[in-house]
This record gives structure tokens, C-alpha cells and sequence, in this order.
């Protein structure tokens, strides 16, 4: 895993620093923690109108959307259905994109929120740093994608929350291309 160590104003860099700090970031940037997640749901799965749903996610390697999911850190980032962790402290980029699907009918209003270190829907959405809506691609389903770069520190997750306003389902886990996911990389050493 990443160390990362900061030096001081003409602080002498010693030849072991070198070895375990300097080419332990290199390392890290050239193969920084990264965790993507998938979910499709099938209509038994299906979400009631007007709350806001967290995301289960697949493990890694597993679902619909399995060809699209990994961890590069062996499951650290990955040990909850409903979260992705961050290894270590550091500037995170999280990114998700969310398929929603109606029951029957058509979709109204979608909306989709990301938050860190919440579980609740409802908090989720209440106190997110990123909500977006979500388009319409025809009148049963409707996409949307946001993205975020952020400070976390090593123990913090995230979550996404989806609301709409019609009985839903997260894709479909039919179709392979109707897969949502959520995306977590570390892009830097924390501010």
C-alpha cells in the first residue's frame, strides 16, 4: 500500500527514503487504489416511488456488470455492499453512472446523490457533495452521471442514493449494457 511522507524545508532526502517513499508515490501513480462497482437489478428487485434507494453493489467480478468491476487493492476498497472505501488518506476522484429503469409506465423525476460516510438514503441525498438528475433515453428509463474529486481519509467510504418518483430498478440485469456503477480512484495525496 501507499506511504506517502512529506519533508521539510532543507530536510536531507536519505537513499532508504528514496527506496520506500519517493518510488512508493511513484508506484502509487502509476497504479493508484482504484475500486469500481456494478449493479443491475431484475424487476423483482424493484425500488418503491419516492425515497431515495442506496445502491447495492456487486462484489467485484460478480453480476451483470462483472467484465466492468474491479479492485485493485484485493477487496480493501470493496468489503461492503452499500460502500466503497478508501485504502489510505489522499484526493479521491469518485465518479458513478446510474441506470433506471421503470417497473411499468414511464419515469418521472430521477435523481441521483453521492455522499462520504453516510448509509441512509435520506442523508445521502440531504447532505450529498454531488446530486445530479438523470436524462431521459426513452419513456421507461432514464441515465445519469456525476463525478466528484474529493479529500478522504483512509477508512472513509462513499455511497449513491437514487430517488425517483415511479417504481424502479438500477438497470437491468438482463442486459449487460444497462449496468450503473460507482467509481472510486485515488488521484493524489490529501490537501
Amino acid at each position: 500500500m501507499l506511504d506517502v511522507k512529506t519533508w521539510g524545508n532543507g530536510q536531507k532526502i536519505e537513499p532508504a527514503d528514496m527506496r520506500r517513499y519517493v518510488s512508493d508515490v511513484l508506484q502509487g501513480l502509476m497504479a493508484p487504489p482504484a475500486c469500481r462497482r456494478t449493479v443491475a437489478d431484475v424487476a423483482a428487485q424493484q425500488k418503491p416511488a419516492g425515497a431515495y434507494h442506496v445502491l447495492q453493489l456487486d462484489k467485484p467480478g460478480m453480476g451483470t456488470g462483472a467484465m466492468h468491476s474491479f479492485d485493485s487493492t484485493g477487496g480493501q476498497m470493496s468489503k461492503d455492499p452499500f460502500k466503497i472505501h478508501a485504502p489510505l488518506d489522499g484526493l479521491y476522484e469518485v465518479s458513478c453512472g446510474v441506470v433506471v429503469r421503470a417497473v411499468s409506465g414511464s419515469l418521472g423525476f430521477v435523481a441521483v446523490a453521492m455522499n462520504k460516510n453516510q448509509t441512509a438514503g435520506s442523508t445521502i441525498a440531504a447532505t450529498s457533495f454531488c446530486r445530479t438528475g438523470a436524462g431521459r433515453t426513452s419513456a421507461a428509463e432514464k441515465v445519469g452521471a456525476a463525478s466528484a474529486t474529493i479529500p478522504l481519509a483512509e477508512g472513509d467510504f462513499v455511497s449513491v442514493a437514487v430517488h425517483s418518483d415511479t417504481d424502479f430498478c438500477f438497470g437491468d440485469g438482463s442486459f449487460a449494457q444497462f449496468v450503473s456503477h460507482v467509481d472510486l480512484r485515488w488521484v493524489g495525496v490529501k490537501p
